[in-house]
């Protein structure tokens, strides 16, 4: 969105990020005046130290920018405009929504399997374990909460977040806008069925930021095992930085692994590591199919990145999910957490080669609409124009 904006002319932008710096630091990116703030731990509030807010608001000062556009409430940067701590109009735009992740944090899991996902890493560090993780989503809704009601300005990309923002607050005004994914999915051709689609062998991708039971991946490795009696040599590739070495694996990611070995599946899974835009397209040549497994999503880029290129896809009925796709038309879905029905949708995919070539075609179609560049940017700069009135 940046670079369209930029393309586009008569506008200056600045960015205020996180990154892996010990103090605040000013890294300009091309055009664009950018500052990266340390990561470092919230106070009470809900925000940084005071050294750190001070850095920022200097840097706001410096810019005097005509609109504050913030991304997401997972972070502490919503706070900042909700309390008035800078200046000027604000738009906040929604990402995830953590007190509702927070609702289907532990994805199904019983809490035998939630006690084995304890490991040494969450031994060393509490903080790590699922429970832990849970409660602090719990927490930090009631600032995500603070964010929405003190905001006159939201944007949704679903209907799913646009129910959850006016349960908060409903006099303000909500944007729908929508998501301009990386040029390299909407310029790369159309998808084909690879050479092992209906044979005894295909290949299956998934991807997921990092190592989260609320994602899904067990249900997967659950239907994969159910394939397996009449995919003997299906794969299973699985990207993103979910399986780490020594300590700092997680607890889960251990789990994952042993519920691999105890379903008899180890050997068809292949974990990829973190990908850049060509891993993932290169994935989505081999793949027959994408599962998306998840137990809750605001938007799932995952999926739009998928139909982009045309690659057939499973998906759950998890939160907006299903107003990216319809059923039957150009995805298939499951019940959320069901991995026999999840199976299923996918041995269809693995052996009905119309309905593989419907569901590719009309996915394309869809994707390529919704992220149209001209319209998505028109759309945004809309909704400065209003704020701006």
């Amino acid at each position: 969105m940046g670079q369209a904006i930029l393309e586009y002319g008569g506008f200056r932008l600045a960015c205020i990020s996180q990154a892996k710096v010990k103090s605040v630091v000013r890294n300009d990116c091309g055009p664009i005046k950018q500052w990266l703030v340390p990561y470092e731990s919230l106070t009470r509030n809900g925000l940084p130290s005071q050294q750190t807010v001070t850095a920022i608001q200097r840097a706001v000062e410096e810019v005097r920018p005509d609109i504050i556009h913030v991304w997401g409430t997972e972070n502490y940067w919503g706070l900042l405009t909700a309390r008035e701590l800078l200046p000027g109009p604000s738009i906040l735009d929604m990402q995830g929504i953590k007190y509702a992740c927070a609702a289907v944090f532990y994805g199904g899991l019983t809490l035998a399997e939630r006690i084995r996902c304890i490991g040494p890493l969450e031994i060393l560090r509490p903080g790590s374990a699922l429970f832990s993780k849970k409660r602090a989503f719990e927490k930090w809704g009631k600032f995500e909460k603070e964010m929405l009601s003190k905001h006159k300005y939201i944007s949704v990309q679903s209907d799913w977040v646009n129910a959850h923002v006016k349960s908060v607050n409903s006099k303000c005004t909500i944007f729908k806008t929508g998501i301009l994914l990386r040029e390299e999915f909407a310029d790369a051709s159309s998808w084909l069925p690879p050479v092992n689609q209906y044979t005894s062998a295909p290949q299956v991708f998934t991807y997921s930021a990092g190592s989260t039971s609320y994602k899904g991946l067990h249900v997967l490795l659950r239907a994969i095992a159910i394939l397996k009696e009449k995919y003997p040599g299906i794969k299973l590739n699985i990207g993103g930085s979910l399986i780490r070495r020594g300590i700092r694996k997680s607890g889960y990611s251990r789990w994952l692994l042993g519920e691999a070995r105890r379903l008899g599946i180890e050997k068809n899974i292949h974990w990829t590591g973190p990908l850049d835009v060509y891993g993932i397209i290169k994935q989505f040549r081999l793949a027959s199919a994408v599962v998306i497994p998840s137990f809750v999503e605001t938007y799932c880029l995952a999926l739009a990145e998928t139909m982009t290129v045309g690659v057939p896809s499973v998906v759950s009925y998890a939160g907006a999910l299903p107003e990216l796709a319809r059923h039957e038309e150009s995805a298939l879905f499951f019940p959320t957490g069901d991995h026999t029905m999840c199976a299923w949708q996918l041995d269809r995919l693995l052996s009905d080669p119309s309905l593989v070539c419907r569901l590719s075609h009309n996915a394309r179609q869809i994707a390529l609409q919704r992220n149209n560049k001209t319209s998505v940017l028109k759309q945004q700069l809309e909704i400065y124009d209003s704020v701006l009135g």
